[in-house]
């Protein structure tokens, strides 16, 4: 679950703009699928500012705001913004992301082993697909049923 604050996250080479698949720097984002070692080096490197202190929603500091953004949506019970600046307010930048790298990779783990988990067993993936189809057929034939209403080449059935 992701909270309002971490819905959009933005890139770790541009604090200023939004994270992006279509990115063609991987090192922009970290991708859900990525291993815990490549996450750690993405964070490692990811781009901060010459400033002391880490705080929280300082225009001139967007890379600070995004990267607590990213700390606070992963945390595995949610956080307020004082309790995390509380934790980290004396923590430099060295010190500060190898603590979101492991937060990221914790939060990502189970969804991973997870992922690995349905794509090793075909009869549950198939069943999965066969799942998520039968429930969008089910949404369309209801959207189109209701398109055909209000176009006029059905009358509603009571």
């Amino acid at each position: 679950i992701i909270m309002k604050e971490g819905a959009r996250v933005m890139s770790l080479t541009d604090g200023s703009s939004k994270m992006s698949k279509s990115d063609p720097n991987d090192n922009s984002r970290i991708n859900v699928l990525d291993p815990p070692k490549v996450i750690r080096d993405k964070i490692k490197r990811c781009k901060t500012d010459p400033f002391e202190g880490i705080e929280w929603d300082n225009p001139e500091r967007p890379e600070a705001t995004n990267l607590l953004n990213i700390y606070s949506a992963v945390q595995p019970t949610p956080r307020s913004k004082e309790d995390i600046l509380e934790e980290v307010k004396d923590m430099n930048w060295g010190q500060f992301k190898p603590l979101l790298a492991e937060a990221v990779v914790q939060h990502l783990e189970p969804i991973q082993k997870r992922y690995e988990e349905v794509r090793n067993n075909e009869e549950e993936l198939n069943q999965i697909l066969k799942d998520g189809a039968n429930a969008a057929n089910e949404v369309a034939g209801r959207t189109l049923y209701n398109t055909k209403i209000a176009m006029g080449f059905v009358t509603p059935q009571e």
